[in-house]
């Protein structure tokens, strides 16, 4: 597949299921008018590119910074909580870079796909250290533009860099979208051994009584 295609696949399946009634269920806690302009201002930003004089600058690179910055505004809780986040945000990025690098020195070391081992690796991350939706993606966001970052440092490119590659893009909808299905996917899983649990301490419950209830 193209780069960039992955992206806008995900991006309409997304709106789909936001339009179907699933937005509560998917990003609890994130009204529909922050995801109706982050949308217009993705593809607005996914149309744009600025050139540079040591490259360019795909537009909708400073809408995911700005979009970070809101959310670690807005979130409740103390400075502790926004450090954790970018905290984490940092791991990720580390752990982008360190899977990237791997793959050139030793492509065998990691089975599969890479992006897709990356999305699960990173998605299984925020969903142990973080729990907020809107949180999880700003911790995403951070690490894979860090990631990008290290990337760009290290291979010493200081011309011809591109700031906002498809390739990135394609990434941070395909983390994103691991990174939710492993959380609603954990939550119901969680519910039903709960639920499982409660039932079986029930029967239990009702086998003692009926047992004392015949002795007596």
């Amino acid at each position: 597949m193209n780069p960039g295609y992955l992206s806008w696949l995900l991006m309409i399946i997304t709106i789909i299921l936001f339009v179907s009634g699933w937005k509560d269920f998917l990003l609890r806690g994130i009204t529909s008018r922050v995801i109706l302009l982050f949308f217009v201002l993705w593809i607005i930003g996914n149309c744009l590119v600025i050139s540079l004089p040591f490259g360019t600058l795909a537009v909708w690179v400073p809408v995911l910074l700005i979009m970070v910055i809101c959310i670690l505004w807005r979130l409740p809780g103390a400075l502790y909580h926004k450090l954790h986040i970018i905290s984490v945000g940092a791991l990720m990025g580390s752990l982008s870079f360190f899977m990237q690098e791997t793959v050139q020195l030793m492509p065998a070391s990691i089975y599969g796909n890479l992006e897709l081992a990356m999305a699960l690796s990173i998605g299984v991350l925020a969903v142990i250290t973080i729990k907020h939706p809107s949180a999880q993606i700003a911790a995403i966001s951070i690490g894979l533009l860090l990631g990008e970052g290290y990337i760009i440092y290290i291979n010493k490119r200081h011309v011809g860099i591109e700031l906002g590659s498809l390739r990135l893009q394609d990434r941070w909808w395909l983390t994103l979208v691991v990174t939710r299905s492993l959380s609603i996917g954990l939550m119901y899983a969680f519910l039903v051994g709960k639920h499982g649990f409660i039932s079986m301490t029930n029967v239990i419950k009702a086998g003692v009584k009926k047992i004392s209830s015949k002795d007596d």
